[in-house]
């Protein structure tokens, strides 16, 4: 290897004990990422190759090429821009593929649909959006969508679509099109320091959006209480399981907005929630909330289920109903501003 570029520029690397292209591209990545950033592609001698480890192209040997060109590119930017490709593609593969002649292009249509959940899964991921959390204009959730859409995948892998498939990847392929937009405006507010210019009217409407959407999701989860008592008492470890860490994640993105909705909407400190005939503001209730999900998830792991029912029925579910409270008045502040 007589050069490597990255970003065009040419970098003066010593070999050690590099012996092929992989060996160097896995140093390079280590590098890359631990700056906040991924490898977008990689050129060998002015061929790009795809970006897979067991492939041979990784391990030819550095004596055999000239020049090694890696462009990167910051993880935030990157999944914006396959969020945006991917809303693009599903148009493509249902303007140009899902036709009649739809026979002819299964293997375009499978591999389109790979690309699609892939990148969407990956984005969510370098996001940090949790998909049971993104909610559609028909009360819809993501991790729906993106399950079933991988249950399609693998149904029609190893047969040929029909009629009726052909119906039904439509309805995915439409109704994943639908949560790009409050995809937008998750990553956004999620990924905030990443958008100083953005207009603060905009930045407050997305908040509105989800702030709305936050309170949905928790007025709905007030039933996965009695869900979780049910399970435990069938025995139902894992699906109990399951919903505590769902109300795990549901109260830190409520916990992870506030900071952002003092940024764009100034403090709301006078927002108070009303329990037991007294009111105590935001920051203490959530601190209480978190707290006692911490003791459920304790109790939980030692096995002690009495606990586990007895707290989360008497102790953590109306503090979510609190929440609930706080949520709405939240939405009309900014609804108001």
């Amino acid at each position: 290897m007589d050069v490597l570029l990255i970003n065009e520029e040419k970098i003066d690397y010593t070999l050690e004990k590099e012996k092929n292209v992989g060996d160097v591209i896995k140093n390079v990545e280590s590098c890359v990422v631990s700056n906040g950033n991924v490898i977008e592609s990689i050129t060998v001698d002015e061929r790009i190759i795809p970006f897979d480890y067991t492939s041979s192209d990784f391990r030819r040997s550095l004596s055999e090429i000239k020049v090694l060109k890696i462009s990167t590119s910051n993880h935030t930017e990157l999944a914006f821009h396959t969020i945006v490709t991917v809303g693009e593609y599903i148009n493509k593969v249902l303007d140009e593929y899902v036709r009649v002649d739809f026979l002819k292009f299964h293997d375009e249509i499978i591999e389109g649909l790979k690309l699609i959940h892939e990148g969407t899964v990956d984005s969510l991921r370098l996001l940090k959006i949790k998909s049971a959390l993104v909610l559609n204009s028909d009360s819809s959730v993501l991790s729906q969508t993106l399950t079933e859409l991988g249950d399609f995948i693998s149904r029609y892998e190893k047969r040929y679509l029909d009629e009726e498939g052909v119906i039904t990847l439509r309805e995915h392929l439409g109704k994943l099109l639908h949560f790009i937009p409050k995809i937008f405006k998750w990553a956004v507010v999620k990924n905030n320091s990443a958008f100083v210019t953005i207009e603060k009217a905009r930045m407050k409407s997305y908040l509105k959006t989800l702030y709305s959407d936050l309170h949905i999701l928790c007025v709905g989860s007030v039933k996965k209480f009695e869900r979780i008592g049910r399970y435990l008492q069938l025995g139902d470890d894992l699906h109990a399981m399951n919903d505590l860490f769902y109300l795990v994640e549901l109260l830190d993105d409520i916990t992870l907005l506030v900071p952002v909705a003092q940024k764009y909407i100034g403090r709301f400190s006078g927002l108070f929630i009303g329990m037991d005939q007294s009111e105590i503001g935001y920051e203490e209730l959530f601190k209480v909330l978190a707290c006692k999900l911490r003791d459920v998830e304790t109790a939980f792991r030692e096995g002690d289920m009495i606990t586990v029912g007895d707290e989360l029925e008497y102790e953590v579910k109306p503090l979510f109903e609190s929440l609930t409270g706080w949520l709405q008045k939240m939405y009309e502040l900014i609804q108001n501003e």
